[in-house]
């Protein structure tokens, strides 16, 4: 049955590699960024996921998490003379362990000291970086430099431009991320967090070490935030500006927005984060609207969507569809 499942995921993870790439074949190449912007944003909602829609504790400090791993590959770069693909492998490796010394301290927290303790460590990243500017590179970063495709793929597909090498780069590692995020779903391991998060009591009474089980749920959905900020830095600048706040702040909102128990949903809420300001453009670009009211826009479309969202439709898009294909 396992095994059967693990085909069936494979499938999928395949289907969707296919479907982007594709699609990486026919738009422009602004439409490439985006798209591999939304992978990126992908991998790391899974992260939020795991963590919150899966395991029950609430994080905002996602932006930090991804910052480590983006600073670890940078610097494998810079100073170890490492390529674009083994640096991802630091990042991981790297963030694994910052998410092992997170989850001990995060499983004797929970609700709003949880989430106070993960914000505090997202905005230390300005200060960390300013205060060890030779190694982190201060408010200015690190450049990095993505590097180029590689021949095999150039006789392929022809000519690539910056924007579609990234998405072709970013793509392998978001199929595998999809891949491991449905095999957790449906393993014995998503079932322990799913019950740690619905009765941590009645958890421990079946059997489950909690405590162990939430450092667990740290350590794997820091490595999906580290995979997902190595190659978010990897577009060229690695820096503070780059990890905002605001970062954890929009995967939170793509994961409640998109349906913040599902695999499907974390990419229809990367989809919808990084499409929205297009489509709000899109809409109002007959009028005329005062810049002190367009440059906030979409971020109070944004806030409107996720207060309807938590409102009227807690379980989002994806439990909403999933909903209506139940009824009928």
């Amino acid at each position: 049955m396992f095994k059967r499942l693990q085909t069936g995921n494979a499938l999928k993870a395949i289907l969707f590699f296919w479907v982007i790439f594709c699609l990486g074949k026919v738009f422009d190449a602004y439409n490439q960024g985006q798209l591999s912007v939304v992978l990126m944003y992908f991998i790391g909602i899974l992260s939020i996921t795991f963590l919150t829609g899966l395991s029950g504790q609430i994080s905002l400090g996602q932006g930090a998490l991804m910052a480590v791993g983006g600073y670890t590959s940078a610097l494998g770069i810079l100073n170890l003379g490492v390529n674009y693909w083994q640096s991802i492998i630091f990042a991981v490796l790297t963030s694994l362990i910052a998410g092992w010394i997170l989850g001990i301290t995060a499983a004797r927290l929970s609700g709003p000291y949880l989430a106070g303790t993960t914000l505090v460590i997202a905005l230390a990243i300005p200060s960390l970086a300013n205060r060890f500017e030779s190694v982190f590179g201060g408010d200015v970063g690190l450049s990095v430099d993505f590097g180029n495709p590689p021949q095999w793929l150039i006789k392929l597909i022809g000519e690539i431009g910056f924007e579609q090498w990234q998405l072709f780069a970013t793509l392998p590692f978001a199929s595998i991320a999809l891949y491991f995020a449905l095999n957790l779903f449906n393993s014995r391991t998503g079932r322990s967090w799913r019950a740690v998060r619905d009765h941590e009591i009645a958890a421990s009474l079946a059997g489950i070490n909690v405590q162990r089980m939430k450092i667990f749920t740290f350590v794997v959905a820091s490595g999906f935030a580290g995979l997902a900020g190595a190659m978010y830095g990897l577009r060229g600048i690695v820096g503070p500006s780059v990890y905002p706040i605001s970062l954890s702040l929009a995967l939170l909102t793509g994961a409640i927005l998109g349906g913040l128990r599902s695999i499907a949903g974390a990419f229809i809420g990367s989809a919808v984060v990084v499409f929205l300001p297009d489509l709000i453009d899109l809409v109002t670009g007959r009028w005329e609207i005062a810049p002190q009211i367009g440059n906030y826009l979409p971020a109070m479309v944004a806030s409107t969507l996720l207060i309807l969202t938590v409102v009227l439709n807690p379980a989002g898009i994806a439990g909403g569809l999933r909903h209506r294909k139940s009824r009928r």
